[in-house]
């Protein structure tokens, strides 16, 4: 039987994987789809040959430290790979692990496809010649990107993106709650991040804030304040329990992400796809990020950032649209301070929302369907022998 391997290396990939695995089953329902996945791919009837959770570190001396483990991996893949090739590679997103993938798998003749642009734009522009030898076609999730890449001669296809449509237009606030057994007044859902070192760099700071947050609630006419945690991987809640027990006299940890934001008055978060999850949901959000001191000098000295915001809502709109607090500016009283202008502040709140509508729109008038149409054009005939 013909197969797909698909390799994604975070929980925000692994739900893309997720959403392009149950289109393509509709044009390929015989297909096996096989590779590195998480819960979302998983549950989409993909069989997992390692765990996201495998790949999952942080910073650029975080991979130093896991390198040999990481080499190891795509030694493996590859020599799988080689042995049985399939109709095509699919990387999703983890562009440092699937571009060297793909670049070897290219001279090898085999297809391969990249989903969600690397962030040229951002930093490190040279990786443009590397997707050029590296992919056959590249699945980008944001408009601006598509006519980047074109420019360079690059073989790509704005898809809209899938959070666009798997995210009603319309946040059903109330239903969320009820889902979730929410009777608060007011709810803030905090994402630290879904990496193990994102966690120990966020969650003890976004706990001073939160208990800040709630000292001031009365005062500012907030009611009951509920904190609720969502985590991707119970293991992590399980290993929280012994080594920061605090944590859960003020967080509630579950493991719907989209129900917390759906519920929340306010989302604070980590940099990343999150902050497209709660733009789409249409709530104000305070972004934060904290990265080692190595890896963030290093990245300052050598100027490799290209880019003025961190948040997604502020890079697609060019403006500071939401807040932004980064290294040295994320503490507790500055998280504090941000989260209550936007909750005691309706006007600023419903500007936002129009804003967010208007992007919702755009991100989804182009559908992942539309991916599989140029997946099915670059690979040629279907085939099914058994």
């Amino acid at each position: 039987m013909s197969y797909f391997v698909i390799v994604a290396g975070e929980p925000s990939g692994d739900i893309l994987g997720s959403e392009l695995i149950k289109a393509l089953k509709k044009d390929y329902p015989e297909h096996r789809f096989e590779g590195i996945a998480g819960p979302e791919m998983i549950k989409s009837g993909c069989v997992p040959w390692y765990h996201v959770s495998d790949l999952s570190v942080m910073g650029i001396f975080g991979v130093l430290r896991h390198l040999p483990r990481i080499l190891g991996i795509r030694k493996k893949l590859l020599k799988k790979i080689s042995e049985d090739p399939p109709d095509a590679f699919i990387g999703i997103d983890y562009p440092d692990f699937n571009l060297g993938i793909e670049k070897k798998l290219k001279q090898k003749n085999i297809k391969t496809i990249h989903m969600v642009a690397p962030s040229f734009w951002a930093w490190r522009e040279g990786r443009i010649r590397t997707i050029k030898k590296s992919v056959d076609l590249l699945l980008c999730l944001f408009p601006f990107e598509e006519e980047l890449l074109k420019k360079h001669s690059v073989n790509t296809k704005f898809i809209g993106h899938p959070l666009a449509h798997s995210i009603a237009e319309e946040n059903d606030m109330l239903k969320a709650r009820r889902d979730l057994g929410i009777d608060a007044k007011t709810l803030i859902t905090i994402m630290p991040g879904s990496r193990k070192a994102e966690i120990n760099q966020h969650l003890d700071t976004l706990y001073e804030a939160a208990e800040l947050i709630d000292q001031q609630s009365n005062k500012n006419n907030f009611g009951k304040i509920q904190f609720i945690v969502p985590t991707l991987f119970s293991e992590i809640e399980e290993k929280l329990k012994f080594t920061k027990p605090k944590l859960f006299e003020k967080f509630n940890f579950i493991q719907d992400s989209t129900k917390a934001i759906s519920a929340s008055d306010l989302v604070i978060t980590k940099s990343g796809t999150s902050t497209l999850q709660a733009a789409l949901h249409k709530k104000p959000m305070v972004v934060v990020y904290k990265m080692s001191n190595a890896t963030y000098y290093f990245l300052k000295i050598f100027n490799l950032v290209k880019i003025k915001y961190a948040a997604l809502p502020n890079i697609l709109f060019d403006e500071e649209i939401v807040p932004e607090l980064i290294q040295g500016n994320f503490t507790a009283k500055n998280v504090h301070q941000e989260s209550i202008n936007w909750l005691s502040n309706h006007e600023r709140k419903s500007k936002l929302t129009k804003k967010f509508e208007n992007m919702h729109k755009e991100l989804a008038s182009k559908s992942i369907s539309q991916s599989v149409s140029v997946i099915i054009e670059l690979i040629g005939p279907i085939k099914n022998t058994q």
